[in-house]
């Protein structure tokens, strides 16, 4: 009996293991979302399989498309702080890692990020964690006055200008859990690259990111946080009700936007911009748009590029809802004035025969840093909780 209570504890044990999902070695851990890495802009700001972004596009034709898909991976399982030792000139992007090659491309349209410290000096800077683990250092280093980003990195001319050691595992946007750091940003005009270093403590694997970012000048006077930024990843339906909540450190609602899209206001560019036109006119909480040099936040019509800001003192995040129109006795087609459907071969966002959209609810899942409330198409990795099925 005692041998039959030992061999069912251990399987207890395993079966516990396997639900919590505890972190096995190697599993993607982390990237830089503010300003966003390069792998991360790739990954989430197009897609992989036919990317319209040039500078994307040439990475995946060298590399494929798998890396992107596995963009919190950019890593050296041996580094040990000897980063300078084990990445070559040319390859800090890719951490040294061949797998992730594409993100070494030498090109000069690689989409930028505008950054501007606050009044303080100070930007901060967001790593989200998607496996999190001790930190021994953070290390952030700076492309020269006069970078060309058409000539491959060089260790003796990259500039190391802020380092944070045990960083303490924070809730960030989109509900996940990562790091802030705030840095005294150098002296730099124009288009550059920061290259940050996640050192571990308790193992000698190290994490790396180039961010692509735009300083400024400055500083701006105001003392903005950046919680994200409002991505659509396709046209959606005329009619469609697209609502920006946001909470509180507490999870509680407060404020709750509402934009009921018409003709002409539905393509991937021209709904988020009038969102955060929206959004601006109406809360006091947050702003929405690009960055401008004077400091505003102005909405833009560039794909995703609308981000929001708040507070620096406010703990707030956000979440994009999307109910497509209603289908009823008057409105049997779902299209918008019961005119024709907009899905009539029952597509992937309809149902089986051509009939009403069947918009999926919320689901709350568990993930690797924690339990987030994901909907499809919203938030910083919903992609990772839903899978398409045909």
């Amino acid at each position: 009996m005692t041998i039959l209570r030992n061999i069912i504890s251990l399987i207890l044990i395993a079966v516990t293991i396997g639900i919590l999902g505890f972190p096995e070695p190697g599993l993607p851990h982390g990237t830089m979302i503010v300003p966003p890495s390069r792998v991360h802009e790739c990954r989430f700001n197009g897609s992989p399989e036919n990317h319209q972004d040039p500078a994307c596009r040439a990475a995946v034709e060298l590399g494929g498309t798998q890396p992107m898909y596995d963009w919190n991976g950019v890593r050296q399982g041996d580094a040990n702080s000897q980063h300078e030792s084990i990445i070559p000139n040319g390859q800090q992007c890719s951490g040294g890692n061949s797998t992730f090659r594409g993100l070494d491309v030498l090109r000069a349209d690689w989409r930028t990020t505008p950054i501007a410290p606050d009044a303080s000096g100070q930007f901060e800077f967001v790593y989200t964690a998607t496996a999190p683990h001790a930190t021994k250092d953070m290390i952030f280093y700076v492309t020269p006055e006069g970078f060309d980003p058409t000539q491959p990195l060089q260790w003796g001319e990259l500039e190391e200008f802020c380092r944070h050691g045990q960083v303490p595992l924070e809730t960030i946007q989109g509900g996940g859990r990562g790091y802030r750091m705030r840095c005294n940003l150098p002296q730099r005009t124009g288009k550059h690259v920061i290259f940050h270093i996640w050192q571990r403590l308790d193992s000698p694997e190290a994490f790396y990111s180039c961010n692509d970012v735009e300083f400024m000048g400055g500083p701006v006077d105001n003392d903005l946080r950046e919680i994200g930024r409002i991505t659509a990843m396709e046209d959606l339906q005329v009619r469609t009700t697209v609502t920006f909540r946001l909470f509180n450190e507490s999870s509680a609602d407060v404020g709750n936007i509402q934009l009921i899209l018409e003709d002409g206001q539905s393509s991937r560019t021209q709904w988020p911009f009038l969102l955060a036109q929206r959004v601006n006119a109406t809360s006091s909480l947050v702003q929405v748009g690009a960055l401008t040099a004077d400091g505003r936040v102005e909405p833009t019509q560039l794909l995703n590029g609308n981000r929001v800001f708040t507070d620096a003192q406010q703990q707030l995040s956000f979440v994009i809802d999307k109910e497509a129109p209603d289908v009823g006795p008057d409105n049997p087609d779902g299209g918008p004035d019961g005119g024709p459907d907009d899905n009539p071969d029952g597509g992937p966002d309809g149902g089986p025969d051509g009939g009403p959209d069947a918009p999926l609810p919320p689901v709350n899942f568990t993930y690797p840093t924690g339990i987030g409330n994901y909907h499809p198409g919203t938030g910083l990795a919903w992609e990772e909780a839903w899978a398409l099925t045909q």
